[in-house]
């Protein structure tokens, strides 16, 4: 049935598709053929070209499509270049390579088309009007070969500007989506209504691809371990930096080939983009299970940012008038600039003194407060300025540049000291750990996490947190992290992680045994397994239960071995024994204890004198 469904659907495409080619692929055909080689957008399918590869082949993909190898490819320091070149172009899931390709096959067309595979003053035959002059700057030697710009230059800014987005990211990342926000914003400001039109084709194509992926899908009430909620996991802060990036390149590129689009069009196109793909998210986390979503602060942003990328994009030459004329008798524009730059001196100078003094991390106080300080002393450096350097005034569309330049710096500014930390070999020593190849893996409970900054920043606890589940470590690679969080393992028993590099993969597995004990928490035992080795990684410990039986205390105790069973009476030990196989019992004591199943579930019962009590049941 499904085969039959995939069949179906491939052909209703193709049939769709030849129609809107003959009914339209003429018209279109013209139009794209005066800027795209052939017509085809080659850089657009050598870039998704490579996301799928890389996935494919350097991922693992290929051999093991949902799990692919993630940790030596993401961002983790400054520290380990590997990370910083290929977290741009690497991704976590199949979903996560999907939505960025898709979004990507959407929208850069639309930059491509703007760019262009030929050279200024050698297309726009139809379109030369409607493009504006295209002899300024014209290009020569490679950069003037078709294409060279079409399979060369421009999948290679595009690789480029994922790494950049790696060196800037607040924290580790993984991902083209930086870049895919970058290319929104270069096309939302060279072609408005086509971005918007993208945005709903980046929809259909992610619906199409699910269609042929599961064209059936059955589907009842599952349960789920505890996760955090899904924005928390987004990079937000990439993306708004990638956006501003794109919207900057954008504006110089219409600066240099003397073009401005419609000023509404902008602003309601980064109106309906902004909201429409989350530009408004803002989230910072309040505690180890607690995040905080600042979304009415996040729409108001995108609401301002729409005016500031209009105005940058097609804003007026018109000069924005002086505060003070020279002619007035009121202190000198010059004098009123100093002030205000001593003024925000002294504010941030005091930004840092008393950043010093509050329990929080140096930078993550006093870098934004810096940094606001400089966007604020931007309006008094012009009057500064020599005369025969800059006369002045600035015009509106200048303003917006300068506004769109100093809220990048800022966005980029708050990754950098995170990208700064290394990781000590000696983390974890004091656990039981499993080695494959260069990786070090063992199960923490309540364990510190092994981070600190290569620069003295601000003191390393304050960076550090408590953590449970199975920690991955490779100073080799600056890794410290947990792959399996201690809910999920304990949700679902077992989990898997893959770990490797370029050219090869290991698959460790993690095991977790235990029993819910009545009245209080799991008595439970974690096993890490490495090419069929088993070791005992974390032994909890023992559990009593919260019910007596004869005035006997009972109490399920793991062992490297296995579960034992203790019994206490008045603080004196009975004895102990081990704990029975399903359908078997023991005596410890007066007390017999049997593993029963039934309901679904394995129970450990206890008997004595005709009574009968369940005391623990297995996870």
């Amino acid at each position: 049935m499904a085969l039959a469904t995939r069949i179906a659907l491939v052909l209703t495409v193709l049939v769709a598709s030849v129609f809107a080619w003959y009914y339209g692929g003429g018209r279109w055909r013209e139009r794209v053929n005066d800027r795209l080689l052939y017509g085809i957008p080659w850089g657009t399918l050598v870039i998704v070209s490579i996301n799928v590869g890389f996935y494919l082949l350097a991922q693992g993909g290929l051999t093991d499509w949902s799990d692919p190898l993630v940790f030596p490819f993401v961002s983790w320091s400054y520290f380990y270049p590997v990370g910083l070149l290929t977290s741009g172009i690497a991704h976590g899931s199949p979903s996560h390579l999907l939505s960025n390709m898709t979004a990507t096959l959407a929208l850069a067309p639309i930059a491509e088309y703007a760019w262009g595979h030929f050279p200024p003053g050698k297309q726009g035959r139809k379109l030369g009007g409607r493009l504006g002059r295209m002899d300024v700057g014209q290009p020569s030697g490679l950069l003037a070969r078709p294409w060279v710009r079409a399979v060369v230059v421009f999948p290679l800014v595009l690789v480029a500007g994922g790494v950049v987005g790696s060196l800037f990211s607040l924290g580790p990342g993984i991902g083209f989506s930086g870049v895919v926000f970058a290319i929104a914003g270069f096309a939302l400001v060279t072609a408005p209504l086509a971005t918007v039109v993208a945005v709903v084709v980046t929809s259909a194509l992610s619906r199409l691809l699910a269609a042929l992926s599961q064209p059936i899908i059955r589907a009842g009430v599952e349960a789920s371990p505890p996760s955090p909620p899904a924005w928390a996991n987004i990079g937000f802060q990439v993306h708004m930096l990638g956006f501003l990036v794109g919207v900057i390149v954008g504006v110089a590129f219409l600066m240099r080939r003397r073009r401005r689009p419609s000023k509404e069009r902008v602003f309601f196109a980064t109106v309906l983009f902004g909201l429409a793909q989350s530009l408004w998210l803002v989230v910072w986390p309040a505690g180890s299970d607690t995040y905080v979503l600042y979304q009415g602060a996040g729409v108001a942003f995108v609401l301002l940012l729409s005016v500031i990328v209009s105005l940058a994009a097609s804003g007026p030459d018109r000069r924005i008038p002086r505060l003070f004329d020279e002619d007035r008798q009121i202190p000198r524009r010059r004098v009123l600039a100093g002030i205000w730059l001593l003024v925000m001196a002294l504010l941030a100078a005091a930004s840092l003194a008393g950043a010093r003094q509050v329990d929080e991390p140096f930078l993550a106080v006093a870098g934004p407060a810096v940094v606001l300080a400089v966007i604020l002393s931007v309006p008094a450096l012009p009057p500064l300025v020599p005369d025969r350097w800059y006369e002045g005034p600035v015009s509106q569309r200048h303003a917006g540049v300068v506004v769109l330049v100093m809220l990048s710096l800022l966005v980029a500014s708050v990754g950098v000291p995170l990208g700064f930390i290394a990781v000590e070999d000696d983390t974890i020593e004091n656990a039981s750990t499993v080695t494959a190849g260069d990786y070090t893996l063992a199960y923490v409970d309540n364990g510190t996490t092994g981070h600190s900054l290569a620069i003295d920043l601000y003191e390393d606890d304050q960076i550090q947190s408590n953590v449970s589940g199975v920690v991955l470590v490779s100073a080799d690679r600056e890794i410290w992290t947990v792959a399996v969080p201690e809910r999920s393992l304990a949700f679902r028993g077992d989990a898997s992680v893959q770990v490797g590099g370029l050219g090869w993969r290991e698959t460790v597995d993690a095991e977790r045994t235990g029993w819910a004990v009545v009245g209080n928490d799991s008595a439970y035992v974690v096993d890490l397994v490495v090419d069929g080795d088993r070791t005992r990684s974390y032994t909890s410990d023992p559990v009593r239960a919260g019910v007596r039986i004869d005035g006997h205390n009972v109490s399920v105790v793991p062992t490297p071995d296995g579960f034992e069973l203790r019994v206490d009476r008045n603080g004196t030990r009975i004895g102990t024994g081990t704990l029975p196989d399903s359908g078997e019992s023991t005596a410890v004591g007066p007390l017999v204890f049997t593993t029963e199943d039934g309901d679904g579930n394995t129970h450990l019962v206890v008997r004595s004198d005709g009574t009968e009590v369940t005391v623990a049941t297995r996870e």
